[in-house]
């Protein structure tokens, strides 16, 4: 090869370099769509909302909420790893879609760890046990030495058969040896009007729905299922205060892209995510929602997801549960 074609050659490949150089540094330059796997007008959808306005003030261009239901939210997780991995479609995916359901159900087309890219561990979601008003428990050390004695199982509600809560609640069963039995409902909603009604003992739920009713006096609640405690509600121990310190677990949601955009890309977007879910005034609107910012980088994310994967994995082998 003369030194001619080799100057030519090394120069096309430099310009080359330098276009998609470029084009990663000057993202984003239109729309960026955050893919909700489930209906408007939920905690979910609204968390989405808030963080898309402070995404957008940073990457200088709208970020746009697109709700696609479905699938118990493998619908909309699917959409997103389909996409085109350029950076322009990401997924405000919650706990279900990314690390229970596709390994609850073999139908589900994707695989999170392999088709879907981390980008951050937005924010967690407080989850508390409550009970009904007249319950004789009240508090997690009291419910547990009544669940132990009683011959009769305590029931307890969630909002569905295969979930976080339903899973949640029979680890709390395996580690503690307390004496449950499950009640399942079509959401939280009718969960908790049941145990306002009496016909259910406890309900696994959210500490965003469970503060209000503990405040005006329609409830107690017992005890917080997370590894911290709320900051909705900080006078609630967490189960691992109580004894058990392997026990504690979130509902979580984090952001995530196609598999194959490139890493500039998700940087920049991991950036916009994390400064957005730290704003001060965010902050303020997810305590009121029961939820805590994070805000974490690509890798800890992964990392995150990888743990997540395997505890929720050998909770579906080990109680044997799936999603109705």
């Amino acid at each position: 090869m003369n030194l001619a074609r080799t100057c030519a050659l090394a120069a096309g490949l430099s310009l080359a370099v330098l276009g998609v150089s470029h084009a990663q540094t000057s993202f984003p330059t239109k729309p960026v769509r955050l893919v909700v796997p489930y209906p408007a007008g939920g905690a979910l959808d609204g968390s989405a909302r808030i963080v898309a306005a402070e995404m957008a003030k940073t990457l200088g261009q709208p970020v746009i909420v697109d709700n696609r239901p479905g699938g118990a939210g493998t619908m909309g997780a699917d959409h997103v790893a389909k996409a085109q991995p350029d950076g322009y479609t990401l997924c405000w995916c919650p706990t279900g879609p990314l690390t229970i359901t596709p390994q609850s159900d073999p139908k589900v087309p994707y695989q999170p760890l392999r088709d879907l890219m981390p980008v951050s561990h937005a924010i967690n979601m407080d989850n508390v046990i409550m009970a009904r008003k007249n319950f004789p428990a009240n508090s997690l050390a009291e419910l547990l030495a009544l669940g132990k004695k009683n011959s009769s199982a305590i029931t307890y509600g969630t909002p569905g058969a295969g979930g976080t809560h339903h899973l949640g609640a029979e680890w709390l069963r395996a580690e503690t040896g307390i004496n449950i039995v499950h009640v399942p409902y079509k959401g939280e909603n009718p969960a908790v009007a049941d145990l306002l009604g009496g016909h259910i003992d406890l309900v696994m739920g959210s500490a965003a729905l469970a503060a209000p009713l503990l405040q005006e006096g329609k409830i107690k609640v017992l005890g917080n299922l997370g590894a911290q405690r709320s900051k909705l509600l900080p006078q609630i121990p967490t189960v691992a205060e109580s004894g058990f310190p392997n026990y504690g677990w979130t509902n979580f949601i984090g952001i995530n892209a196609p598999a194959g955009t490139p890493a500039p890309v998700i940087d920049a977007l991991s950036s916009a995510a994390a400064k957005a879910v730290r704003e001060p005034a965010v902050q303020e609107k997810f305590v009121a929602l029961g939820f805590q910012g994070v805000g974490s980088t690509p890798a800890q994310y992964a990392e995150f997801l990888r743990k997540e994967t395997a505890t929720w994995g050998r909770l579906l082998k080990t109680t044997n549960l799936t999603r109705d």
